[in-house]
């Protein structure tokens, strides 16, 4: 069976904006686009929280992210799902504010998906974040999805 990518908003979101000057930006961007134009190779997928996230923001932009959502298979958002978010929660690991967060990581981990795609640094994606989400998912007994950026992901794949 072949590796599954769960691609969180952030990534769908560097796909959708306009070419951006700002030189870390425009790395992002392509290194999303990279990991898209993989998509079949790397089996990636999303879920109802992705695709309900895609919709905030300028209409446009968001009718751009839901086309990329579309071309993806989803995962279900199950009861598994939100209990390990909400256990993400109380622990801390990720705030309450970013609930969501926590569901795409309970969702990726339910599903036992083995990467989780991110440029969200703050809640999903930084070393320290990183470290209390794996810490809690062990406590719970799942396996370990890895969260990585795009570019760590592409690199993994070489």
């Amino acid at each position: 069976m072949k590796s599954r990518v769960y691609v969180e908003t952030s990534v769908i979101s560097y796909l959708a904006a306009r070419p951006s000057a700002d030189v870390l930006v425009a790395a992002r961007q392509v290194k999303s686009f990279e990991l898209w134009q993989m998509r079949e190779v790397l089996g990636l997928c999303i879920s109802a929280a992705v695709r309900e996230e895609a919709t905030f923001g300028d209409e446009q932009y968001a009718a751009t992210r839901l086309s990329y959502c579309d071309a993806l298979p989803s995962l279900r958002v199950t009861d598994a799902a939100q209990a390990v978010a909400q256990a993400l929660v109380r622990a801390k690991a990720v705030p309450v504010k970013a609930y969501t967060d926590a569901l795409h990581i309970g969702i990726a981990a339910v599903h036992g998906v083995e990467f989780i795609a991110s440029w969200n640094f703050k809640h999903i994606a930084g070393a320290k974040v990183r470290r209390a989400i794996e810490s809690t998912l062990r406590r719970l007994d799942l396996n370990l999805t890895t969260i990585a950026t795009p570019e760590e992901i592409l690199e993994s794949h070489r």
